[in-house]
């Protein structure tokens, strides 16, 4: 079929056109002069008015992006975007801190070396002594200089603001996301100086190689894109300038409108008016998005050389170097381990280009265009930043504070240093448990929470063991039994109830009735029982089931259930195997559960975001407990005084060794999984191992979630040791008792297992022990000879049954006092008697 072709003359809208030149012609020679001259002067004046006009707008409307460029560099460039940010990383004189690391931390917080600028968080240059930053002149409240001095250990001497010393000072807070949609990597700033030449000549032959000489825009760039789109594609950019890219990424909305073209257009020239342009092109290099490996979206060339050839930014071959330059304009087209083709064809694009500018050599381009490209194993570029954490806290965030991290700045409460040994000390104890269970199907998971008590702040946060692998979040989202780590909650009930410490219950095999005809017969964990009478302190100690069991039912089942419900744990059903931990919970619900223990009894929220829209404070403790007593304060201490002895003497004991210094109460657990649940005076961790299919573990939580809490702990306290303590803070109306261990009794100087235990005075032991014997009543004044006495079965039960307040008036004169504690005005505790 023949397809008629017309000329362009012969088109309706040309010959349109045509008519109209022919009668604007005929029209200004049929005029006279004088009509002509008039006509041309208005016109004139309309032009000018119109050029008058449209230079004040345009001059307005460059004031105006001039002002949000200036509010961005007054607010911190890297720090004003929207987005999700860490806690301020707080350096605090007295911490142990390598020069090596504290340099890290500064080039993560978004400060650069030996260079005063605006555009970065501040600057930082070594000294003989230790540190010295500079803050950038965004933060006006802040010290302009801040020296930082180590001793020989590591160890931070000095801290010095502005000449004057200080307790702390809080860096800039870490980026942890730009897009809800996906993780950031663990980054680093990198400054102009520190960006190899060859890349820098990568970057600019192939997206603007005329990019030190113009102004923000190029006029030549673009009308060669336009010539490109008409034609055949080759070597060439894009039309927009490098600093249009940066303004692109950092400051509006990907949509492709002509206002967004042109607010970009005028933003970049307000930049470039205001930044230097190595500043801006290393800007470029640091927000540049990059592609994304697994769940880690990579921002920045330096990440992407970890990321991709697991090496520094300085280390990267010419071929790499031109790997990274030409993902720029794709990064999901051209990324190197998803179409290594494609990310070929680009790389050589790339080489073709440099040569071209006369970069390299058009021989070697030749020859690296041979070379395949090869990426880094993904084991070795596991680089996501708390990516669990991020996904809980998209998720809240909407919900919470009506906020969303695309349109507004949200601070976290995660810690960096400590999410970075939660997830080592993790690592390291499923890496010992792969070898237990190399000949399993399934590899055994984790989750770990630790928060801080007082303010319910979650510190770290990792939901298992590889995010790529799942995103199943196990610290917030998987239930499963807490078994024995639930019993602390069946003692406080009964503490509540007015059940002593020191009363006894048998520890051997019974048959439990409920519900009138029902029978339950629970058995302690391996089947052993001690066959005699055992007191309550033991059997949370010892976490003795058939005791616990017993104290549930003489407690009610229903007050437990509720009491369990109160500190934010899910309601139980009245049975009487709830006191053994069968009620589903998740790691987080259990942290903020045992925090009322350190926290004088009061509950406490789980809290993720400290604040939206303006940066936090460095102590983060707002948040309001005062309507939240679930406990007394002196149930909430002498569950905290057994717990500690689970530790000393029970079944944790394992991080009594490893911990020293530090005042610990915690509770293992054992269900078809293994738990752990301890805290110091200002720190919460849980930490929980098992199987996603509900398999037995076949371990205890001594054994299988203790070796990761104190690993964690132990590294915790060192780095950051305000999050320790020597002492658990004790409330008013608690005194010190040392009772015979074996029966409860205040013990006397024969008993063989004394132990000094926390308690009411109501609660506490008002006879001695009789089952020791006991030593004379009174010794020989002068010569120290004990004095004749018959002591007959009769005496002792007398002495066994006579009152507190008696006993202490007759022994005031003995010297065989009783042993007592005292406490001096500064809480200082002293086990004395009459003898010593």
């Amino acid at each position: 079929m023949a397809i008629e072709v017309t000329s362009i003359a012969d088109q309706p809208q040309n010959l349109s056109l045509r008519r109209l030149a022919r009668s604007l012609h005929s029209f200004f020679q049929d005029e006279p002069l004088s009509n002509r001259r008039l006509l041309w002067r208005s016109l004139c004046g309309i032009f000018a008015i119109a050029l008058i006009a449209g230079g004040d707008a345009f001059l307005r409307s460059y004031k105006y992006y001039s002002r949000l460029i200036d509010a961005r560099l007054e607010s911190g460039y890297l720090t004003s975007r929207p987005g999700l940010y860490a806690a301020p990383r707080v350096i605090q004189a007295g911490q142990r801190l390598s020069r090596a690391d504290l340099i890290r931390a500064l080039r993560r917080a978004g400060y650069v070396e030996s260079q005063r600028s605006n555009v970065w968080n501040g600057s930082f240059r070594e000294t003989d002594l230790g540190m010295e930053i500079r803050p950038s002149r965004a933060n006006q409240s802040g010290p302009s200089v801040v020296r930082i001095n180590s001793d020989a250990h590591n160890k931070i001497s000095e801290l010095m603001a502005d000449g004057i010393a200080v307790d702390s000072f809080a860096l800039e807070p870490e980026v942890l996301s730009n897009d809800p949609l996906s993780k950031a990597g663990k980054r680093a700033t990198v400054q102009y100086s520190e960006i190899p030449p060859i890349l820098v000549h990568a970057i600019l032959s192939i997206e603007d190689h005329r990019f030190f000489q113009h102004s923000g825009l190029d006029l030549f760039g673009i009308a060669r894109a336009l010539m490109r789109n008409a034609g055949d594609e080759r070597v060439g950019q894009g039309g927009s300038t490098i600093t249009q890219q940066l303004v692109k990424n950092t400051y509006l909305s990907p949509a492709r409108t002509f206002q967004r073209k042109y607010a970009e257009a005028m933003l970049s020239i307000a930049l470039e008016q205001r930044l230097s342009k190595e500043d801006i092109f290393a800007l470029y290099c640091n927000e540049v998005y990059l592609g994304q490996r697994g769940a880690v979206a990579v921002r920045g060339v330096e990440e992407a050389a970890r990321t991709y050839f697991g090496k520094e930014l300085k280390d990267l071959s010419l071929a790499e170097t031109a790997t990274v330059a030409g993902m720029i304009q794709g990064p999901n087209r051209y990324s190197p381990t998803q179409h290594a083709e494609a990310a070929q064809a680009r790389r050589n694009l790339v080489l073709e280009a440099m040569a071209r500018d006369g970069w390299i050599g058009a021989e070697q381009a030749a020859a690296i265009s041979l070379e395949p490209v090869v990426v880094t194993t993904s084991s070795n570029s596991d680089n996501s930043l708390a990516p669990y954490f991020v996904d809980y806290v998209n998720r809240n965030s909407d919900s919470q504070f009506d906020a969303s991290p695309a349109s507004q700045r949200i601070y976290t409460t995660i810690d960096l240093d400590l999410q970075q040994l939660a997830e080592a000390a993790l690592k390291r104890q499923l890496d010992r448990l792969d070898t237990l269970y190399k000949n399993r199907d399934a590899k055994p998971q984790a989750a770990l929470v630790a928060l801080d008590p007082k303010t319910g702040n979650v510190r770290a946060m990792v939901g298992g063991r590889d995010y790529a692998g799942s995103q199943l979040n196990r610290a917030t989202d998987a239930r499963r039994q807490p078994g024995s780590t639930f019993k602390p909650f069946v003692y406080a009930a009964a503490l509540e109830d007015g059940m002593s410490p020191v009363q006894t219950f048998a520890d051997a095999p019974r048959a439990f009735i409920y519900d009138r005809d029902r029978v339950y017969r629970p058995a302690n964990y391996g089947g052993g029982y001690s066959m005699s009478d055992v007191t309550m302190r033991t059997g949370l100690v010892k976490s003795l089931n058939v005791v616990t069991v017993d104290i549930a039912l003489q407690t009610g089942l229903a007050r437990i259930a509720h009491l369990a419900e109160k500190f934010g744990l899910p309601r139980p059903e009245r049975y009487p195997s709830l006191a053994l931990g069968t009620k589903e919970v998740t790691p987080l619900e259990l942290a903020a559960a045992y925090a009322a223990f350190v926290n004088g009894g009061h509950r406490v929220e789980p809290k993720v975001i400290s604040s939206v829209g303006e940066p936090p404070g460095v102590h983060l403790d707002n948040h309001d407990n005062a309507d939240s007593e679930v406990i007394s304060p002196t149930t909430a201490y002498m569950i905290t005084n057994m717990l500690t002895a689970v530790v000393d003497r029970g079944t944790a004991r394992a991080a009594r060794e490893t911990v020293k210094g530090t005042a610990i109460a915690g509770k293992t657990g054992t269900s078809r999984d293994g738990w752990f649940v301890g805290y110091t005076p200002n720190l919460v961790c849980v930490v929980w191992i098992g199987f996603d299919d509900n398999q037995q573990l076949g371990l205890t939580g001594a054994s299988a979630a203790l070796p990761a809490w104190t690993d964690f702990v132990k590294a915790a306290v060192d780095l950051k040791p305000e999050l320790g303590g020597r002492n658990f803070e004790c409330p008013e109306g608690i005194k010190f008792v040392e009772i015979d261990a074996d029966n409860g009794s205040l013990s006397t100087l024969s008993c063989p297992h004394r132990e000094l235990i926390a308690v009411t005075e109501r609660l506490a032991p008002n006879v001695e022990c009789f089952l020791h014997g006991n030593l004379p009543d009174s010794i020989g004044a002068g010569n120290g000879e004990v004095a004749d006495r018959e002591v007959t079965s009769e005496s002792v039960l007398a002495q066994h049954y006579r009152s507190p307040n008696r006993a202490s008036q007759e022994n005031s004169s003995s010297p065989m006092a009783a042993t007592r504690v005292d406490v001096d005005a500064r809480g200082k505790r002293t086990l004395v008697n009459d003898l010593r």
